[in-house]
C-alpha cells in the first residue's frame, strides 16, 4: 500500500475533534484523478531538500549546488526553479541549525523523508514527515495544533518506543516551513507543546480513525471541502451550501450590532466559500465526463496553460542569448533574505528593506493566538 487510507496529511479533516470522519472513504470511493501543478513542484522542491539535509547530516558531502541544481530535472518530471531550490534550502538550513544545536547527525533518532506507521493512532496510519530529530530535550517535527504533525509525533513516538511513561520527560516542537506561502510570523514557525499535552489529541485522533472506517462515519462541511474530491458526491456539502446561500441571501436589517453583523458576515464568508468548492467539485466532474467522450450541454473543455518557463537548463538558456546577441542573465538584486544567507547582518538588511503593507483585511479569528499565547 503506498499511500495510507488513513492518512495524516488529512488528519486535520478526519482527525480532529468534529472532523469530517466521512471524508476517508468518500477520498477512497473518488480519487483524485490528476495531480495539480503546484502539487508536483511542491514534491520536487521536497526531494531537493531532502537531499540537502542528507547531505548535511554527513558534513554537506555532496551537497546539491545551486549551478548544478536549478535546470535539472527532478524524479517526477518537474524541472527545478530558481525560487524552489531557495525554498527547499531554507528547509534544509533550518533543519541543520536544529542537528548543529543538537549534535544530532544521523542514526535512529534522526529521519528526513522516513516513513513511519502511527499504530496508536490506526493500524492503517503511516506518512512520510520532511525530518523528524529527537535528542535529550526537543522533538523536532514540522505549528499551533497541525494535525498532520501531530499524527507524525504519534507515529514518531510509537517507532522510537516512546511511551506514555517517558513521554512525560520530553517537550515537542512542531515546525512549519513555507517560503512560499507569506505568513505574518514569517516562513518559519513552530509550536512547542510537551509531549503529555498531545495526549489528547492523539485519542481523537484515534477514535476519529476508527470512526472513519465504521458505519458511524459522518460527512461535515467546511473549509476541507474545497480539496475533497469526492465533493461533488458528498450531501454535507451540498447541504451545507445551499442552507448557508439561503441564510446569507435572507432580507435583514440596514443597521446591524456589532454582533449581528459579525454574524451576517461570517455567514456570507463561508457561503461563498462552500458555493466555490461545490462549483470546483462539479467542474471536476464535467472534465472528466468530456474527457471520456461525454457531452454536457451548455459546456465545453478549454484547455489552460501555466506560465511560459524555460523548459532546458539555464546554462544552456543563457548561451543561446550569448549565441544570438542577448544577455539573459537576470540583473536585479538579489532578495533581502537571499543577503541574509550570505551573512549580512540583519540590522543592516532591516535598514535597507521593507515590507509593504498591501493593504487591511477582517479575517477571521477562531482564538488560536490567544490559545498559543497562553500555552506557552
Amino acid at each position: 500500500m503506498s499511500h495510507s487510507i488513513i492518512a495524516p496529511s488529512a488528519a486535520h479533516i478526519w482527525g480532529k475533534p468534529g472532523g469530517c470522519t466521512g471524508y476517508v472513504l468518500m477520498a477512497q470511493a473518488y480519487p483524485e484523478t490528476e495531480e495539480s501543478e503546484e502539487a508536483k513542484e511542491g514534491t520536487a522542491s521536497h526531494e531537493v531538500g531532502a537531499n540537502m539535509t542528507k547531505s548535511a547530516a554527513r558534513g554537506f558531502v555532496d551537497y546539491p549546488r545551486k549551478e548544478e541544481t536549478v535546470g535539472s530535472v527532478a524524479s517526477n518530471g518537474v524541472v527545478i526553479s530558481e525560487a524552489m531550490y531557495d525554498g527547499a534550502e531554507l528547509f534544509a538550513e533550518d533543519v541543520g541549525e536544529v542537528m548543529r544545536a543538537t549534535g544530532v547527525f544521523g542514526g535512529p533518532a534522526l529521519g528526513i523523508e522516513r516513513r513511519v506507521a502511527a499504530p496508536r493512532v490506526h493500524e492503517l496510519s503511516f506518512g512520510t514527515p520532511d525530518a523528524f530529530l529527537l535528542c535529550s530535550s526537543d522533538l523536532i517535527v514540522e505549528a499551533f495544533e497541525n494535525w498532520q504533525a501531530i499524527n507524525y509525533v504519534a507515529g514518531i513516538f510509537d517507532e522510537l518506543g516512546i511511551d506514555g511513561l517517558a513521554d512525560q520527560w520530553f517537550q515537542v516542537v512542531i515546525r512549519i516551513v513555507q517560503p512560499r506561502a507569506p505568513h505574518r510570523d514569517g516562513p518559519v514557525r513552530e509550536w512547542r507543546v510537551k509531549a503529555t499535552d498531545l495526549r489528547a489529541h492523539f485519542n481523537s485522533l484515534n477514535q476519529n480513525a476508527e470512526e472513519s472506517l465504521s458505519d458511524r462515519a459522518t460527512c461535515r462541511s467546511g473549509s476541507h471541502c474545497k480539496h475533497c474530491p469526492a465533493r461533488h458526491a458528498c450531501d454535507a456539502a451540498l447541504t451545507g451550501g445551499v442552507r448557508l446561500y439561503e441564510a446569507a441571501s435572507a432580507p435583514v436589517p440596514v443597521e446591524l450590532s456589532p454582533e449581528a453583523l459579525g454574524v451576517q458576515f461570517a455567514i456570507i464568508q463561508r457561503a461563498r466559500k462552500q458555493l466555490e468548492y461545490l462549483e470546483s467539485g462539479y467542474e471536476e466532474q464535467i472534465k472528466g465526463l468530456m474527457r471520456s467522450g461525454a457531452s454536457v450541454p451548455g459546456f465545453r473543455v478549454e484547455e489552460s496553460v501555466g506560465r511560459e518557463r524555460w523548459a532546458k537548463p539555464i546554462e544552456e538558456v543563457v548561451a543561446l542569448g550569448d549565441m544570438l546577441g542577448h544577455d539573459l542573465r537576470k540583473r536585479d538584486a538579489i532578495t533581502p533574505n537571499q543577503a541574509r544567507k550570505l551573512g549580512i547582518d540583519d540590522a543592516v538588511i532591516m535598514a535597507y528593506s521593507e515590507k509593504p503593507r498591501t493593504g487591511a483585511k477582517v479575517v477571521a479569528d477562531n482564538g488560536n493566538k490567544a490559545k498559543q499565547v497562553f500555552s506557552k
